[in-house]
């Protein structure tokens, strides 16, 4: 059975953090910012691992990180390419509600002006449209509830997760 919590997956830029912070506080739940909290772990910014140690460093930090977290009565904002890796997915969707958050690539780009400093994985060696056309089938195939964000407000964005995932829990 999965505990009650919710990991919200998508592209950087698509609002992981803002949405799961009003989400938390609608559910009266805590929050995480998983970037924030490697932040705490190690004392640097994706970015910082990024150039140091490389993106495959990064992306096994931020697998060992996303176990280390206590998923109970949590929504949780991790980095978009934890979608890479297939066990810890795996993990996540037994054990929380995976919310995908979808946006059209242009919305994205607009507000991932800057990119680079953001600590995306991929960046280095592939357009942003090109990780984003990757990533949008995985973000889709682990998902339990999508929510289309064109257009919408994040309070209508929190409404719709909200109303999904209550469906979810009675089912469970």
């Amino acid at each position: 059975m999965k505990s009650e919590s919710i990991v919200l997956i998508g592209m950087a830029g698509v609002g992981k953090s803002t949405i799961g912070t009003s989400l938390a506080k609608a559910l009266e739940f805590n929050f995480i910012d998983v970037d924030d909290y490697i932040l705490a772990k190690e004392g640097k910014t994706i970015q910082q691992i990024i150039d140091d140690e490389g993106e495959e460093a990064l992306l096994q930090l931020e697998k060992r990180r996303m176990y280390e977290i206590d998923l109970t009565r949590r929504v949780v904002a991790p980095g978009g390419s934890i979608i890479y890796h297939p066990d810890l997915m795996e993990y996540l969707r037994q054990n929380s509600t995976l919310v995908y958050l979808d946006d059209s690539f242009e919305n994205i780009e607009e507000k991932l002006t800057g990119a680079l400093a953001r600590g995306i994985v991929g960046l280095k060696n592939k357009s942003l449209r090109q990780i984003y056309d990757e990533r949008r089938p995985l973000y889709s195939r682990y998902a339990d509830i999508a929510i289309n964000c064109q257009g919408k407000s994040q309070d209508q964005q929190v409404s719709e997760i909200l109303h999904h995932y209550s469906g979810l829990s009675k089912q469970n």
